[in-house]
């Protein structure tokens, strides 16, 4: 019963929480007011309360700063904790008070200080409102929900020259966008990027941290001991399972990863008439790839037009890699470049 308890009290306080809301049954959200959350963003609100067992617990996603609901109290009321600490003990709560409870810790995982700032410059995207331009935009291209949480959105492009500087003159816009953020294999953040929601004429923006690193998105969280599918662009490789996506054409950079060649599928976007796609595919099968060869009925350039299309794209792709001899004949009868 003790969850109801926190609930009762969390609501008593709630008119001192900026922005509270609840997001769901035992979930709520709000800006924190220990840390203050963003300085810069005032809509920012990374404080959560949840359910835990069986009470509530505080979260913080700026300062990481982890409660129970009681601490929580006790930092915000303490007339209040009083209050609230006799009712839980009258109910009952201190039964189990000669047994000596079990903790069970989490190995914190520290960020870098680029990551930090990632997160104070941006908004997750599944911790937006349904209603949200770039919500609207995700569900719009059927980018499954639980991938969402990979992604962030910029209310100014211009924000995001803070992780380097360096791109100050070349970014000129003040528009919002959806934004991907590339790791390394070491789980550092080496760049993002940004794609236009509202028909900008230049539509990815690329800002990169380390100009040493490749950028390849997803490479951070991909299983190396299972098939891994690699594909152009980041937003197609969330349609896939274990996929990652080298923003481009530039398969080449998969030679720096270490990932084994044969536990690799490449899928080039459907330009069969593409003259230079064409000699990349080539040129990848003459290198031992798995190559994927989009069937001649698939009209959509690529895995999120097939998927808007309605095609079932997991299985056309296991139905059409190849490797090999089969690959070389495969690929005559596919080009037509």
């Amino acid at each position: 019963m003790s969850v109801f308890l926190d609930q009762k009290y969390l609501m008593l306080i709630s008119n001192r929480l900026p922005l509270f809301k609840k997001k769901k049954d035992n979930t709520y959200n709000c800006r924190c007011v220990i840390c203050g959350d963003s300085q810069k963003n005032r809509r920012k609100m990374r404080g959560y309360f949840f359910a835990y067992k069986t009470d509530l617990r505080y979260k913080c996603y700026n300062c990481d700063i982890s409660l129970s609901f009681g601490n929580f109290l006790k930092s915000q009321d303490s007339i209040m904790y009083t209050q609230y600490s006799l009712e839980k003990y009258s109910e009952g709560h201190n039964k189990s008070a000669n047994v000596v409870p079990e903790f069970k810790f989490e190995a914190p995982v520290f960020k870098n200080d680029d990551e930090k700032l990632l997160d104070k410059l941006l908004d997750r995207v599944d911790t937006l409102p349904a209603d949200h331009e770039v919500v609207l935009f995700c569900n719009s291209r059927k980018i499954p929900k639980e991938k969402q949480k990979q992604l962030y959105f910029i209310n100014n492009i211009k924000d995001i020259v803070q992780l380097n500087d360096k791109y100050k003159e070349s970014i000129q816009g003040e528009e919002p966008r959806l934004v991907l953020p590339f790791y390394d294999n070491n789980n550092q953040l080496s760049g993002v990027t940004c794609r236009a929601l509202r028909g900008e004429a230049l539509r990815y923006i690329t800002v990169k941290v380390r100009d040493n690193v490749p950028l390849i998105f997803g490479i951070d969280s991909v299983n190396k001991s299972k098939p891994i599918y690699v594909v152009e662009g980041p937003i197609d490789s969330l349609f896939l399972d274990n996929a990652i996506a080298v923003s481009g054409t530039s398969f080449g950079k998969l030679d720096q990863t270490g990932l084994d060649k044969d536990k690799l599928i490449i899928i080039f976007d459907n330009q069969p008439r593409n003259k230079e796609v064409c000699k990349l595919i080539e040129k990848n099968i003459e290198q031992g790839y798995n190559i994927v060869l989009w069937p001649q009925t698939i009209a959509e350039k690529d895995i999120n037009e097939m998927v808007m299309a309605g095609h079932n794209v997991k299985k056309i792709i296991k139905d059409n890699t190849f490797n090999g001899l089969t690959a070389k004949m495969k690929f005559i009868g596919w080009k037509r470049c």
